[in-house]
């Protein structure tokens, strides 16, 4: 293969911006805990498939899609 087959990719961030982007987001983390800032760490824990069908889940859930259904006549 020669070099006119190779193309180089500029849009891929390097080694450096990517620590930079790091530091800057600590930094700012740092902050705004300094400021009184708090995070909400969400729950990890899986749906039960067993009462809900991959649709409902897709759609918003259980009870929305119950919802939908009891309105139409």
């Amino acid at each position: 293969m020669t070099s006119i087959h190779v193309k180089p990719v500029f849009s891929g961030a390097t080694d450096r911006e990517k620590d930079q982007a790091r530091q800057k987001l600590a930094s700012d983390m740092a902050r705004f805990a300094a400021a009184g800032g708090k995070v909400q760490i969400l729950g990890t824990s899986g749906i039960d498939k067993s009462t809900i069908s991959r649709r409902q889940v897709v759609e918003g859930g259980h009870g929305r899609r119950a919802a939908k259904k009891g309105a139409q006549p």
